[in-house]
């Protein structure tokens, strides 16, 4: 196994041939059916929010009827728009603010959260990105009759669910450890991500296609304005699902398609959490590779029309991912 430590250079920026910053991490292109191989792909990687359809189909009750159900696999950054469905699951589910154990934050959106700040409001339990999921799991327990106080406890019945399904759909030796927003949450080697999102983006049964119809119905619930993965599924055009994770995670999954293949791509960067780095090394994975699908090239087109954004103005990118590495 490759740890996270020895991870490879993907992009540098540069001023004058002298190099300024370099970007580690991992990016992989996985096939339809076709396995995952190479150092990167035993590589052990925390989930974290790149867990959320699972834990939503574990705990179940959605349906694509109800927008507010979309929540359950958001990362959501604070949006009014996003407290309003949150209210509307919490009236739904019979789950209240005060039940969850999800740090009080301030949103991810940094102009809500100033908002916030010079209105003198409170940091909420709403705000955190992982709400809806913490209510989802709070609604399974008292819909099941087991105690929510400790909802959150690996050995409570709600995550020995999760944790069943997830070792079942992963296949491989899993390491469960508490997450940010103090829930258990698997780590996995990079293969094992990559298998499951296949997996899901083919599954056709009910709770599955409700959950990717939520998915795709609702891209702005999932992220928030100015988040990479809501972008991504909204310019997907309801062929791509995307899904940001904390500390620089980033799933891409291609849907099926008369005359395609699906296709699903991986990025963990090793420095952390930044959206311009996770769409450059996106696009250094896909403008390396010659075996696209059809919205995989159109995702390639889009993240490059997006470079002069990302790129400082005064530096200039140097790709040095290769796909034979």
């Amino acid at each position: 196994m490759v740890d996270l430590i020895s991870a490879k250079p993907i992009f540098a920026f540069t001023r004058k041939d002298i190099t300024e910053v370099v970007v580690h991490g991992i990016v992989s292109l996985k096939h339809q059916g076709l396995p995952l191989t190479g150092d990167d792909a035993s590589t052990v990687i925390v989930t974290r929010s790149l867990l959320k359809p699972w834990q939503a189909l574990a705990t179940g009750g959605f349906k694509r009827s109800k927008s507010f159900w979309a929540m359950s696999i958001a990362s959501h950054s604070g949006l009014s728009s996003h407290i309003d469905q949150l209210k509307e699951l919490m009236q739904e589910t019979g789950a209240s603010e005060s039940d969850l154990v999800c740090p009080r934050t301030l949103p991810l959106d940094a102009s809500v959260s100033v908002t916030m700040r010079q209105s003198g409001q409170p940091a909420s339990r709403l705000h955190h990105p992982c709400a809806g999921k913490h209510l989802l799991m709070l609604a399974a327990a008292q819909k099941e009759d087991k105690p929510v106080e400790n909802y959150w406890h690996e050995d409570h019945p709600v995550q020995k669910r999760i944790q069943s399904l997830v070792g079942r759909e992963a296949s491989e030796k899993l390491t469960w450890v508490t997450d940010s927003c103090g829930l258990p949450v698997a780590a996995m080697p990079v293969r094992a991500i990559m298998n499951m999102y296949e997996r899901f983006a083919m599954d056709s049964t009910e709770a599955a296609m409700d959950l990717k119809a939520l998915w795709l119905e609702h891209p702005r619930l999932i992220g928030g304005s100015r988040r990479l993965d809501s972008d991504i599924v909204e310019m997907g055009a309801k062929k791509l699902l995307a899904k940001e994770g904390a500390d620089g995670l980033l799933a891409v999954q291609s849907l099926p398609a008369p005359g395609e293949t699906v296709c699903g791509c991986f990025v963990k960067i090793a420095s952390g959490y930044n959206a311009a780095h996770l769409g450059i090394a996106l696009w250094c994975l896909l403008s390396s590779r010659d075996d696209l699908n059809a919205p995989l090239v159109a995702l390639r087109d889009y993240l490059r029309s997006r470079l002069e954004e990302w790129v400082p103005k005064d530096q200039k990118l140097q790709i040095l991912y290769r796909p034979s590495q």
